[in-house]
């Protein structure tokens, strides 16, 4: 009997006995109730903590360590978590994992996620075959301010030097620019404060000469809701002004009297290789970019720029899914008039959408990312999960799909403009990740040997992808790993995980964890929604689950569920949600809904009180998204999507393990302290509420004991819910 056999026979059968519940004199702290009560057209609504929303309040942080100290020494009390966290850590170092390739003529960089450090590194390779040499390993810039992680790098169009955004203790809005010189692997004296340093940033863009770039900045000393407001990019020469302090201003905020930007918006500048010119964007969460830009590059030093508009909002060009150049030809892909979307291409020397041309039209798949590169433009499709990959040559009419070797996701596509082919990441739900070269002339597609093997052996775990039969009727996909011949008895403890918002598909596309293997091996099923609001079948799934749609993605999480119930995966005793970020909505929502369908839920930095999301740091950017308290239908919307608001006394709701990092710009933490509170205050069953505390991270788990320890406290208090007898907590 293998090791997944024997590990989910033991499971089953000792799944006999209830959870225990928690003595009675054991309880988190109470909080204080003070009512503030707001008429919003109308309607009276109740706020009992808003107290909370003030972050620097002493109170709060007494309140919220008694919590964390409460949440701890419950968990701890599970004897067997220690047993599942070595299996987690035995698992979570099977492999290191390599992303976020970028070319530079012959060199590549990317990061190298090592098991054994505790954060990602910054790596570099001259060609294909060259030997990996370490640039930087963010765990050295030891700070008061906590571990110190590396959003995102910008090499220079030589590849002499590297910038990159650095945060610490995960205040992604609070980071640092640095500059690698890459021959000798070490900082310069650089050090430019107030940038964006979030993993999906890239705040930098170098000139031709490699010796200056520009950068977005965030003004200094604004009020804690606006740290991100007002942004400007600014020029910066390298060896002069190393702190930043008198870099002029080329586009943003108040830059130009000719461009109004409001102060909420994003603002961003390119600098394409092997052009003349640069693009700026106007960039908020929207999956539109609210303005596009062009100027010769020959005048960004002199900080006069003459930026002349290409796009605004209304012209729906798609944000995520990158804006590439081939001589004086600007791609962008837009959604208008193609729900799927379809790329268009603009001259820059005579920068007019109007005469736009079709370069690649709209298909039953949804374009997702495009990439220049010298031998033409690579165009990355998903159709519900699978990506697919086409190549169309410079000067043809057709785009020629490219075979993979594996049915997967690729989540890093990676050209430069200047050499042919193109660098993919690809995983599967069960297929580790691998890194690829594309040559599409000789129609090959090669292992670069990068990515070494994982040994988590998942050949014992099947995939499947099914289609759970909405409440209006809407089939909603749904991806299931579940281990080989399992059996469908309604007795497996089942986790199902949830997001659908923004119209994206990363959070929710195939992809490989070694650590599941933790939770399969005991017999579990794991599960992965795909609710409107995300982007699936392009933006009419996005547009199904968002505003007034919203609840369709708490209905179709739902929907998911009870499919796993209805088909004997598991019953509610043994089922469990996730969610995380935009995904509290939806986990939020699906316990608030139906508290009779969970055992558990796992709220991780979720977004639950809508109603004061405008209040956020992020809030104004969100708005396109969710809506907005000053219309009518913006509070319909954001009040019936609030899990907050839909919390009701009486009600025995399942336990709740919520999540926060008290450094977390996008999703505060007293988004979840609110929520914690208020479940602890209505429920009346005995399922425990517990509220977990990170003081050294953001948004995002942090370095890899941390994420290792956060994977062992989920499941050990789900299986403890779920009446395994090893995870009941000692008395």
């Amino acid at each position: 009997m293998g090791t997944v056999e024997r590990f989910a026979f033991f499971f089953v059968a000792a799944l006999v006995v209830p959870f225990t519940a928690l003595p009675e004199e054991s309880a988190p702290p109470k909080a204080r109730v003070a009512p503030v009560e707001n008429d919003y057209f109308g309607t009276r609504v109740v706020d009992p903590y808003r107290w909370m929303e003030t972050s620097d309040s002493p109170e709060l942080k007494e309140w919220l360590k008694g919590q964390s100290d409460f949440t701890r020494r419950t968990l701890d009390r599970i004897e067997a978590r220690k047993a599942l966290q070595e299996r987690i850590h035995q698992l979570n170092q099977s492999t290191s994992e390599v992303y976020g390739i970028v070319r530079s003529n012959a060199r590549y960089f990317y990061f190298r996620s090592d098991p054994a450090r505790p954060v990602p590194q910054i790596m570099v390779r001259d060609g294909i075959d060259g030997a990996e040499k370490l640039l930087l390993d963010p765990a050295t810039l030891v700070t008061s301010a906590g571990h110190a992680e590396a959003g995102w790098f910008v090499p220079s169009s030589d590849g002499r030097f590297v910038a990159v955004g650095i945060s610490y203790g995960g205040a992604e809005e609070a980071g640092h620019l640095r500059v690698i010189d890459v021959e000798r692997a070490r900082l310069l004296d650089e050090d430019l404060p107030q940038i964006w340093a979030g993993e999906e940033g890239e705040g930098a863009a170098w000139m031709p000469d490699s010796q200056s770039f520009a950068y977005t900045q965030f003004p200094a000393n604004q009020v804690e809701q606006e740290k991100i407001f007002r942004s400007q990019v600014h020029f910066h020469h390298l060896g002069h002004n190393t702190d930043g302090n008198g870099d002029p201003a080329i586009f943003g905020f108040g830059v130009d009297p000719q461009i109004a930007i409001s102060k909420e918006i994003f603002n961003l500048v390119r600098i394409p290789p092997a052009s003349e010119y640069a693009i700026a964007t106007n960039q908020t969460v929207d999956v539109d970019l609210a303005g596009v830009y062009v100027a010769p590059i020959a005048e960004l030093s002199s900080g006069r720029a003459h930026w002349i508009r290409i796009a605004s909002i209304d012209d729906q060009i798609q944000a995520n899914a990158n804006l590439e150049v081939h001589g004086r030809d600007l791609y962008m892909v837009s959604r208008k008039g193609a729900s799927r979307f379809r790329v268009l291409r603009v001259d820059l020397a005579h920068p007019d959408l109007r005469h736009a041309e079709v370069a690649v039209e709209q298909s039953g798949a949804v374009i997702e990312k495009i990439a220049a590169a010298a031998d033409g433009l690579y165009v990355l499709d998903l159709d519900r999960g699978p990506s697919g990959l086409r190549h169309l040559p410079w000067g043809e009419k057709e785009a020629r799909a490219v075979a993979l070797p594996f049915v997967g996701s690729i989540r890093n596509l990676s050209t430069d403009p200047r050499t042919p082919g193109a660098m993919l990441r690809m995983r599967g739900w069960t297929h580790p990740n691998v890194i690829l070269a594309v040559d599409a002339a000789a129609a090959k597609v090669s292992d670069t040997g990068w990515q070494p093997p994982a040994k988590a052996d998942f050949s014992g775990v099947e995939e499947r992808e099914v289609m759970a039969v909405g409440h209006d009727g809407t089939l909603i996909p749904l991806s299931i790993l579940v281990r080989k011949g399992a059996q469908l008895d309604g007795s497996h403890p089942a986790l199902l995980d949830s997001y659908g918002a923004y119209g994206v598909f990363g959070t929710a596309e195939p992809n490989f964890n070694a650590m599941r293997l933790a939770w399969i091996e005991r017999g579990g099923v794991f599960a992965i929604a795909h609710p409107r609001g995300g982007g699936e079948f392009g933006e009419d799934w996005h547009r199904g689950g968002m505003q007034l749609t919203k609840l369709n993605t708490v209905f179709d999480t739902i929907a998911c569920a009870e499919y796993l119930v209805d088909h004997r995966y598991t019953s509610p005793k043994r089922l469990a949600v996730r969610g995380a970020s935009a995904g509290g909505i939806a986990v939020g929502g699906a316990i608030a809904w139906r508290p009779d369908l969970f055992a558990a839920a796992i709220d991780h930095a979720g977004e639950s009180d809508t109603l004061r999301a405008e209040t956020e740091m992020t809030g104004p950017v969100n708005i396109p998204e969710f809506g907005t308290t000053t219309t009518p239908e913006g509070f319909h919307a954001l009040y019936a999507m609030s899990p907050y608001q839909k919390v009701r006394d009486g009600v025995a709701y399942p336990a709740v393990l919520l999540e926060t990092g008290v450094n977390d710009p996008r999703v505060p933490s007293w988004q979840m302290a609110k929520m914690a509170a208020r479940l602890q205050a209505a429920t009346s069953g005995e399922r425990p509420i517990l509220l977990r505390v990170e003081t050294d991270t953001g948004h995002f788990a942090g370095t890899t004991e941390q994420t290792e320890q956060l994977r062992a406290d989920e499941w050990a208090f789900l299986l403890w819910q779920f009446g395994d007898p090893q995870f009941q907590p000692s008395r």
